[in-house]
Formats: structure tokens, sequence, C-alpha cells
């Protein structure tokens, strides 16, 4: 979760809370949110601060059906300000999607959302197991249904999806799905996941204006780089890296995934003092202390959580961090822990 974003989504969710019968202040505890302050637009917030929030509204709420179906249609494409009107100048659905992927982080989303291509079809999935189990049913639902209203606002009507998927049970009566997608979703699959023809990526939008489309993109480059700056490009890197550091993605894979280039990403590390490289060994030993310390885990399994090609490779790492081997360090510490 890398760049800050505005308070807008919150007021969004406190609403919703509001007319289910909570509070402000109850839906606002712990986010270190002030009631007063979601009033105004400028604000900005680490995105944290809204998954507390949505966390107090699941807790509070999380019975309600459709939850997550009711919150994502609140979303629309004026909710995010320069980067709705983006995709409203923008040629094509293609372009439309691509340029909404390219800069999700001004989003208010938590999903990971990619576009997958295969077979005649295109299927827009969404990831969140790297969130907290509690909130993954709603966040993905949440998303979801806010990325068919904005496909719908586009347009002006909703194209026809193919098949929607879940990967939990549902949480709202069948009608509500239908409603929402045109559809009924298959539950308990493999992936979050919404798929359609791809002809319909190569449909024109009504809207469509070369030259706003392309100001628009400035300003987003601009917002991102400043947002980014102001969170950090490096801590949103390490989110990354602890959320996915068993396959270890390159720094070229994870530009790709992102739609920038390498160089850009490499250029906004130096930037601020640090390096791929840097990161991925900072994360690394942390992780390793935290496993080997409190888990049980192996040398070996620990060794496949962190990506690393054999434990020997691991050991090798350790050996350069502490001066001493992964065993030399657990009877360390365990002699410490005695001594207390």
């Amino acid at each position: 979760m890398p760049a800050r974003r505005t308070v807008v989504s919150v007021k969004i969710l406190c609403e919703l809370g509001i007319r289910l019968g909570s509070t402000r202040s109850a839906l606002l505890t712990g986010s270190s949110i002030l009631p007063a302050q979601l009033d105004d637009p400028h604000l900005e917030i680490d995105p944290d601060q809204e998954l507390q929030v949505i966390h107090n509204l699941v807790r509070l709420h999380g019975k309600v059906p459709g939850l997550g179906l009711m919150a994502g249609s609140e979303y629309h494409l004026t909710t995010y300000g320069i980067w709705g009107y983006a995709l409203i100048t923008s040629p094509t659905f293609r372009q439309a999607v691509e340029l909404g992927l390219r800069y999700l982080d001004l989003t208010f989303a938590f999903s990971k959302v990619e576009l997958a291509l295969g077979n005649g079809l295109a299927s827009m999935i969404l990831s969140v197991d790297h969130l907290p189990p509690a909130v993954r049913s709603f966040v993905a639902e949440r998303d979801c249904s806010a990325i068919q209203v904005l496909q719908r606002e586009l347009f002006g009507v909703s194209l026809p999806l193919r098949v929607v998927e879940f990967a939990f049970a549902p949480n709202a009566p069948m009608a509500q799905y239908e409603a929402m997608f045109g559809c009924i979703p298959q539950f308990n699959a493999s992936v979050n996941r919404a798929t359609f023809d791809e002809q319909w990526l190569n449909l024109p939008l009504p809207k469509a204006n070369e030259h706003s489309a392309r100001f628009c993109e400035t300003q987003l480059e601009n917002l991102l780089s400043r947002r980014m700056q102001r969170g950090g490009v490096s801590a949103w890197l390490r989110n990354k890296l602890l959320a996915d550091l068993s396959s270890s993605p390159s720094l070229a894979q994870i530009a790709t995934d992102h739609f920038m280039t390498e160089r850009t990403l490499r250029r906004r590390l130096t930037d601020e003092g640090t390096s791929y490289r840097d990161l991925l060994a900072e994360v690394r030993q942390t992780m390793a202390e935290e496993l080997l310390s409190s888990t049980g885990l192996s040398v070996s399994e620990v060794s496949a959580r962190l990506g690393y090609s054999s434990p020997s490779a691991f050991i090798h790492a350790f050996q350069k961090w502490h001066n001493c081997s992964p065993r030399q360090f657990l009877d360390a510490r365990s002699k410490q822990i005695e001594r207390h």
C-alpha cells in the first residue's frame, strides 16, 4: 500500500456505517482520524488508517447482507477526482483500463488488480490474500463492485459479464449479486475474478478527448510522485516484498506489474538513498530473525519462505548479517531468554 490517499473513501464508509446505525466516532476508532476531518476532501491519510475504518465497519456490521456490495456501489467516477476524469477521456475502454491500473495507487482499492487476457476473454483479477482475513471478502466485494460501477458510468450501460467468481462463500442473497453484476457469481472459487469478452476492450469511449487524456495522465504522474514522496516509495516497495517474499520478484517485474519502467522505479529509490538490493536484504534479514525465533520452521523452510534458491544460499547471507549461522543465532537467543 504505497501512496497516501484522500479521506474521501473513509467518509463514504462512515456514511454507510451511520445509515446502518453506527456513529462516526465508533467507525473511526483507532484510525487517528477526527470526525471533523472527514469534511476536508484534501486531507491525506495513510492506507492503514482507512483499513482500520474497514475493520471497524466489518466488526460492527459484518452480518449485514451484501455489506461489500453496498459500499462498492458508492464509488463513482467523480469520487476519484482526476483519476476518474482520466478514464472518462481515454480513447478506448482498453486504454482506460490500462491507465486505471497504471495509477491504481491513486484510487481507494486495497485489492491487487490485474488484467488477464486469453482465448478471446478478458478478466479482472482481484487478489486480497495480503490483507487480514477478517476484511478480505468485504474488500473483494467492495472493489469488484466499484469496478462494475465505473464501467457502467463510462458507457452509460453495463457490459455483459461472462462470469464473476469470488473466493469465499456468499455474503448476500443471490438477487443482490445479480443486481450488481448482471449474473449470479460462482463462490468458493480459486480467485476473485470478473470475466468478459475481450472485444469490449476495443470499444471507443463516448467522452474520449485526446488532449484532455494527455493532460490528465501528466497530472496523475505528478500526483503519484508527490504522494509517494510523502509516503515513501521505499516503504511501498518494502510492503510489496513482504507480501510476496517467497517468489522474490525482480525490480523489473515489480515495475512491470505496476505499469512503470524499471528505470523510473530505480531512480525513485536512489532519490531516497536506497536500492532494491538493499531493501530486499533488509526485509529478508528482518523476516529471517522473526521466522527463526517465533515459528519453529526449519532452516530449509525459512529459506524457501524468503525466496532463496537453496538453504546454503540463505545460510551464507545470514552469516554475513550476524557473523554466525542460523543455529548459532537461535542458541544465543535461547540463552538470552533463559537469563531473563
